[in-house]
């Protein structure tokens, strides 16, 4: 059963790519740029012909994960076999640069609206994850939080403020700040073990804030029957999604360089995101088997995460990636001419380089995480 649910994953990730790579080719046929061949899988190994339309011939490689549009008049890396394999017998047009950028955007753009799609799909059934405050203490604001001090500790759970019974977040947080600026009676219930606990009381002053940042429990938000409450929340719920995960990348990145930079003695700082939990493909696939054997609704969530992840990592300025080439294009717009092909070439084996090594990394620690856990 676990085979089963590991395909069903690799299926949907070559589902997204497949999507990604439509918007472009949607996009290049729009403006009439050549595209020989779109490709469903990696182009390894052996493929079988779909058929030839609208000047492109449609191939299935056994190689999933993944999937590629040949665009050579986009300066895609489509190398000289490819012109000479399908039969290219026009010459290769010179387009504008803002219509390169539209199609080398087109990938981006598909994920995302397919990911918003999937949203408001969600929205109409079981609702878009949210995720509530409880009131278990997860950590603590700083080291001077009143909490901390009168004892409390990570992992409490607080049952009562005063008179007032607590069994959520919101009624922890109303109750405090019910209690502002004077002494309030707390009593928690802390785990000794695994089926055995304590109730403790204590006693501090409040300021309206007890300094502790409260654990979450992950729910789904239902909403009446309204195509446009769906619509909008959908929307609401893309847009805050896709500028967390920029959040999280701009935070690796970060993590990344400052790594390098202590190997050379310079201290940047702590990292934001500690590299070792960093997950790549297996560790996505091994979380997507896991979860949807409990709800296969968790399939949907995950398409519509995994598909925003891959608009934000490509829209990244990284040569060999989306926005590498959005790059070259902005430099040509503003200074009227190409950058030279030493400069690309160049640019694009350092962005490969790069990006094969944060394959390798993710790729490491997943196989360390599936082997010690």
């Amino acid at each position: 059963m676990d085979f089963l649910f590991i395909i069903i994953s690799l299926l949907m990730i070559t589902v997204l790519i497949v999507v990604h790579e439509f918007g472009h080719f949607l996009a290049a046929k729009y403006y009439g740029f050549q595209t020989p061949v779109f490709g469903i899988g990696l182009p390894f190994g052996p493929s079988i012909n779909l058929g030839k339309r609208w000047g492109t011939q449609f191939k299935f490689y056994w190689a999933l994960i993944g999937g590629f549009v040949a665009i050579p008049e986009l300066g895609d890396e489509t190398d000289p076999d490819t012109i000479t394999e399908y039969a290219i017998d026009k010459p290769l047009r010179e387009f504008p640069v803002h219509q390169r950028a539209v199609v080398a955007s087109g990938g981006i753009v598909f994920n995302i609206l397919f990911a918003f799609l999937l949203a408001i799909i969600m929205a109409a059934t079981i609702g878009l994850p949210t995720a509530n405050a409880t009131n278990n203490i997860s950590a603590f604001v700083d080291e001077a939080s009143a909490a901390q001090a009168a004892g409390l500790k990570a992992g409490d759970q607080i049952i009562q403020i005063n008179s007032t019974q607590i069994a959520t977040g919101t009624e922890l947080q109303k109750a405090v700040k019910s209690y502002s600026y004077q002494d309030i009676n707390v009593k928690i219930r802390r785990a000794t073990s695994a089926k055995q606990y304590q109730i403790i009381s204590t006693k501090f002053y409040s300021k309206g804030s007890l300094g502790v940042i409260l654990g979450h429990q992950k729910a789904y938000q239902k909403y009446p029957m309204n195509p446009l409450t769906w619509i909008i929340e959908a929307f609401k719920f893309t847009v805050n999604t896709m500028i967390g995960m920029l959040i999280s990348v701009i935070a690796i990145f970060a993590s990344l360089f400052s790594k390098i930079a202590s190997i050379f003695g310079v201290s940047i700082g702590p990292a934001a995101v500690e590299l070792g939990e960093v997950k790549g493909i297996v560790g996505i696939v091994q979380i997507i088997s896991q979860d949807i054997k409990s709800n296969a609704f968790l399939l949907l969530e995950f398409a519509i995460l995994l598909s925003l992840n891959l608009a934000v990592i490509n829209v990244l300025p990284i040569p060999a990636l989306d926005g590498g080439h959005l790059l070259f294009m902005a430099y040509e717009a503003i200074a009227g001419k190409k950058p030279s092909e030493k400069v690309l070439n160049g640019a694009m084996q350092a962005g490969f380089i790069f990006l094969l090594s944060i394959i390798a990394l993710t790729t490491l620690n997943d196989v360390k995480n599936w082997i010690w856990h």
